[in-house]
This record gives structure tokens, C-alpha cells and sequence, in this order.
């Protein structure tokens, strides 16, 4: 080979060289940006995690709490139930002592 033939190949090596190195610095560039992604998205399945989690123990809190309401919505008629039947029990009791009373 000749001196010009020998300086032209590698200055196309170089400029070659020159290529991939630039498409190695994207390629890597992807690279550490697909890892960032990837971290994103596992910081996302946990937190999605957490949330599930959170959100399993605030329906086991909303159905206690469904429970203590509805046993004190139950209270109230209960005792108007007791109240009237005592205001029953009286009624019929006074009924009773009136008529006993008049019989003798």
C-alpha cells in the first residue's frame, strides 16, 4: 500500500471510530435511561402495593365501624320497644286495678 492509500484508511477508521463512538455514548445514554425507567416503575409497583395494603385495611375499618353503627341504630329501637311495652304493661295494669276496684 502507498503512503495516501494508508492515510486514507485511517482516516476512515477514524472517522468510523468517531461513529461508534457516538453510537455507543446514545446507546448507553438508552441504557441508563431505560434503568431509570425501570426504577420508576418499580418505585410504582410498590407504592401500588402499599396502596392496596392501606386501602385492605381501611375497608376492614369501614365494615367494623358499619357494624358499631348499625348496633347503635339498633339501641334506640330497643328501648323505645322496652318503654312501650312498660307504658302497656301500666296501662293495662291501671285498667285492671280500675275494674277490680269497682267490682268490689
Amino acid at each position: 500500500m502507498r503512503q495516501d492509500e494508508l492515510e486514507k484508511a485511517v482516516s476512515s477508521l477514524k472517522t468510523q471510530q468517531a461513529a461508534m463512538r457516538r453510537d455507543l455514548k446514545t446507546a448507553f445514554r438508552r441504557i441508563e435511561e431505560q434503568t431509570r425507567l425501570t426504577d420508576t416503575v418499580h418505585q410504582l409497583a410498590l407504592s401500588i402495593r402499599d396502596l392496596a395494603n392501606k386501602q385492605e385495611h381501611i375497608q376492614q375499618d369501614v365494615q367494623r365501624i358499619r357494624g358499631d353503627v348499625d348496633e347503635l341504630k339498633g339501641k334506640p329501637g330497643k328501648r323505645w320497644d322496652a318503654v312501650a311495652l312498660e307504658l302497656i304493661k301500666s296501662a293495662l295494669l291501671a285498667a285492671a286495678g280500675y275494674f277490680l276496684a269497682r267490682l268490689y
